[in-house]
This record gives structure tokens, sequence and C-alpha cells, in this order.
């Protein structure tokens, strides 16, 4: 038992929480206090990832190896591209012609090259590109209903399409269809009276986290807690400020750079860079990115590459709506790079030039107080919007780190059930019985679910 008049740990956890009995002191030994919302509001600076996930995207879970769904019917309705696998050869308006197709990665499709494409029936029409639409040649199209029903293998499908119309005849190779030529639906077709359709359908996606125990203690000697120190009277009430802070960044961690896995009964949680870093491969590519189902962007780019032109080209990817994502991305980025991104003059990434080009506005910037003790930086593309913040944890190795994530895709899931909430809460005097000292804990038990990872890029700015 405190002797009276000491302030004990127990006594701001009361006053932040409302916990406790009359005079601060514990009400028992070993009281949990919930913390979470202490916790994320203590000097959201350092750890600004974390207080996000916690105030604006989180779920709990009854279970600590948590399922979530993932729905790409969105990115499937709208791209619904395909590749020619053979050669046609020249056709006829009217005339019949066995396809065979599969996936198509070139111009946005969502499966890999080399397979089978499940979402055709029979009486869907599609647009088949015999030409290459070089100004030294022209565009030209075929449209095709599949008047069979299609037959998947494991590498392509393929039916007896009619060659229902040709287009711009002027055009040389008009009307000769080869290997890799793209093709897109364009709906359906059918004749009076006739019967209902096939079918086909798109499976949602499932997936699994797991959530992770963090622990921090406090523990100094009674001595120590009765002593009146110069600078801050009360030794423990300092100390635990600081573990306070340190669990937080702790899981700040965890949630960036995180691998997900189980081993020897412990489980670690998947944290985005880590889930980006492990999935992705790597580009540096001039190209935008390419799209590819279920996989992250990652950007290697130098110093002097990194023009407002080249990030506008990968916003027309990451923001494409028919990805699934928001209109509006998290940037947490290091401290260099946010340098980096303030910093003017001819070539840097808010030259005058990014803003205005022949007399149109590119870009709105603005810089403000976030509501969660955040300076935020926001820019306003004509794709997305921005939000730029600092994470300090980028340094080191990942001082070039710029993450882009979609909150929206993003969810923090404290382990909460039968009637015990596992987020962040603290544990008063876990010492032995016969020690003479005080010791409390502080426990979080969750983890970071991320849902279409495609939505995410991390880039990595070399030489910041």
């Amino acid at each position: 038992m405190a002797t009276k008049g000491i302030k004990l740990s127990s006594d701001i956890t009361a006053a932040a929480t409302g916990a406790g009995t009359g005079g601060g002191q514990a009400p028992d030994r070993r009281r949990l206090y919930d913390f979470s919302d202490r916790v994320a509001e203590l000097a959201p600076e350092e750890s600004p990832f974390f207080v996000y996930l916690s105030q604006v995207a989180k779920s709990p879970t009854d279970d600590s190896v948590f399922r979530y769904l993932e729905n790409r019917s969105k990115i499937n309705m709208t791209t619904r591209n395909f590749l020619m696998a053979a050669a046609v050869g020249t056709i006829a308006a009217d005339t019949s012609y066995t396809f065979v197709v599969d996936a198509d990665t070139a111009t946005g499709g969502v499966a890999s090259g080399g397979a089978a494409v499940d979402f055709l029936i029979k009486g869907m029409v599609f647009v088949v590109n015999t030409t290459t639409g070089a100004e030294t040649s022209g565009y030209a199209q075929a449209m095709v209903r599949i008047e069979t029903a299609p037959i998947s293998g494991s590498v392509s499908t393929s039916f007896t399409g009619k060659v229902i119309s040709l287009s711009n005849s002027n055009v040389s190779g008009y009307n000769s269809v080869a290997d890799n030529d793209v093709c897109q639906v364009i709906g359906t077709a059918f004749a009076e009276g006739t019967a209902s359709p096939d079918t086909f359908s798109t499976e949602i996606e499932d997936d699994f986290g797991y959530t992770q125990i963090f622990k921090t203690a406090c523990e100094l000697s009674n001595t120590a807690i009765a002593t009146r120190y110069r600078g801050y009277a009360n030794e423990f009430e300092r100390i635990w400020a600081t573990k306070l802070r340190e669990h937080k960044v702790d899981i700040e961690r965890a949630m960036l750079f995180g691998q997900k896995a189980r081993t020897g009964g412990v489980q670690y949680t998947e944290g985005l860079v880590g889930h980006i870093v492990k999935n992705a491969n790597p580009t540096t590519d001039d190209s935008a990115f390419s799209y590819t189902s279920g996989t992250p962007y990652y950007r290697s780019v130098a110093q002097s590459e990194l023009t407002y032109d080249r990030l506008l080209a990968d916003l027309e990817v990451i923001f494409d709506p028919a990805r699934g994502g928001s209109s509006d991305r998290l940037v947490l980025a290091s401290l260099p790079v946010i340098t980096f991104f303030n910093k003017l003059g001819d070539g840097a990434f808010m030259d005058a030039s990014m803003g205005y080009s022949n007399g149109v506005n590119r870009y709105n910037f603005e810089e403000r107080q976030g509501q969660f003790g955040h300076k935020i930086m926001t820019i306003d593309t004509v794709h997305g919007t921005m939000h730029l913040v600092k994470e300090p944890l980028f340094r080191g190795l990942s001082s070039g780190f710029m993450l882009m994530a979609d909150m929206s895709k993003l969810m923090y899931r404290p382990l909460v059930g039968n009637g015990l909430n596992r987020d962040t809460h603290i544990i008063t005097n876990v010492q032995n019985s016969d020690e003479d000292l005080r010791k409390d804990m502080v426990i979080t038990e969750a983890g970071l679910e991320v849902t279409l990872p495609e939505c995410h890029a991390l880039y990595e700015v070399e030489s910041v």
C-alpha cells in the first residue's frame, strides 16, 4: 500500500482516465487502466502513423489471428482487358474464327500474363486493336462477338468469335489479328427473345493478420519514489511519461517495419513498409508504375530525377479509381525528404514551374496544423491529394523513405473480446510481493490490417 501523500503512477492514470477512488489512490494492487487514447495524445509528432491508425482507423478484433476480405470487383469491372495469345491472321466481317486469349498486363490487366481469362461469356462483345495506333500507321479495331462458351485452360482461354465489323480500312493491317493484340470488353449483345446469359463472378479474396503483444515496464524503488528530486519532484511520474512514449514508438515501428510471422508462440504483426518491401519488386524505370493485383508499389529514384512531372505520372496509376482506393493519401516522409520537397530552385520538386504550366495551375499547396497535433503539408494534384507528415522513424537505412498510405485500406486491430479490452492499458503493481519497489506495466495487443496493398506505395529517394 502506498504511503499517504506520495504520488504514484496510479494517480496519474486516475487523473487521465477518471479511474480510481477518492484521494487518487488505486482501489487495488493490480488494476487495469484503459490508456489507449491517452497514449495516442502523447507527443503525436513522434509516432504519426500510430496516432492516425488509433484515432481514425480502429476496428477491434476478437481473435488474435484476424481475417479480412479484399474485394477487387471494382478493379475487375473497370479494366477487363486481355490479350490475344495466338495470331488469327487476316479476318473479314460477318465471319467466325477461333480466338485464343490470355491475361493482359500491358494495359492494366488484373491477372498475370499467360493466365486464363475468367470473365468472358457467350454473347460478350469486345474490340481488338489490330494496329498499334502509331502516327505513321493510324488506329484500327475489329469488333467481335463471342459465339460459344469460352473454355479456360491453365494459361489461356479459347472460343469461337464472330467478327461483326472492321474499322478504318484505310490503315495498313486493319484486318489482321496478331499475337499480343490488346482486347477490351465493351458489353454484351443478344437477339430478341433469347434466353438469359451465362454468368461469371469474381470471388472476394481473404487474408489474415496477427496481433502482437507489446509490453513496457516502469520500475523504481520505493526509496526513489519517496525522494523529492530537483527539477521534477516525482521521479516515478517522470519515468512513466518517458515509458509511455517509448511504448507508443515501439508500436509505430512494428506498424511500419514489421513482417507478419508466428514462431515459438510469439506473433508478429504486419507493418506497411515491411509488407511493401517483402511483396513488391522495386523499380527504377522512368515510366509510370504498372499495376499488378495484390502487389504494392516500390519506387527507387535518385533525388536528381524526382521531378513533379515524374511523380505525377506515378500518381496517375496510384490514384486510378479502378484500383479501388480513395482520392487521398497520407504521405509519411523522412525529414530529409520533407526538406527536399520544400527546396526552391531550378529542377527542385517545388520549383515555380511545378505550379504553373502554360498558365494552368497544376497543384495547390497548403501547410496547416493537423487535428492530431501534426504539421501537414497538403498538395492537391490533378489525380489526388497528398497529405505530407514528418515520420521521424524514417532514418538511417530508411532516411530516404516516402510512404504513401491509403488510410481507407488500413485498420488498427486491437484485441477485444469476452469482456476484456487488450488495447493499450496499464497494469499497476506487478512487482513480486516481497520486493521493496514499485513496478507497473503498459501493455498493448493489436495488429495492422493491410488490404488492397496495390493502393499503397513506397518511394525510396536516394541521396537526400
